[in-house]
């Protein structure tokens, strides 16, 4: 059973709590991810696979503020899934974040150009690349991610 951490006060305050969708098929880390992002401050919907996170997200696109997607996932990969979300022009872009527990997937993040946090990792990397995700500029709501016929990604992925 995993601890509640119910003393874990918010990290930073927020005026608005920023929804994050939280993807991981391993029960117990998807329900740690959940608690840790939550003490943060963070509304956190967390689904099982790619097919629920697909219908989470077409309910909700816009409410959506950030992906934190398994690399390795049941049905539809997390790799599959986070291209096939960037390739979609019809979808408001979404910062994403991919975690993985192998080396070698880290790198098919990179090449999508989508930060990647590889297990294990601490809560604090994983709020600080979470805060620096959602303080990346993103495309106006209005166009949906589109300019100029093609499609706008967030990149949250800067390398110091």
């Amino acid at each position: 059973m995993l601890p509640k951490y119910a003393d874990a006060a918010p990290r930073s305050p927020r005026k608005a709590k920023r929804k994050i969708l939280v993807v991981e098929d391993d029960r117990a880390i998807r329900e740690l991810l959940e608690v840790h992002l939550h003490n943060a401050g963070y509304d956190v919907v967390a689904v099982a696979d790619a097919v629920l996170a697909g219908q989470s997200l077409l309910e909700a696109a816009s409410g959506i503020d950030l992906l934190i997607v398994d690399a390795q996932l049941p049905y539809l990969s997390g790799i599959e899934f986070v291209s096939t979300l960037i390739a979609d022009t019809t979808l408001p872009s979404v910062p994403m974040i991919l975690i993985t527990g192998h080396e070698h997937l880290a790198s098919r993040a990179e090449i999508l150009e989508v930060p990647c946090l590889v297990k294990p990792f601490s809560t604090d990397e994983l709020i600080d690349l979470v805060e620096k995700s959602m303080a990346a500029p993103r495309p106006a709501e209005s166009d949906a991610g589109l300019s100029d016929g093609k499609r706008q990604r967030v990149n949250a992925h800067q390398r110091d």
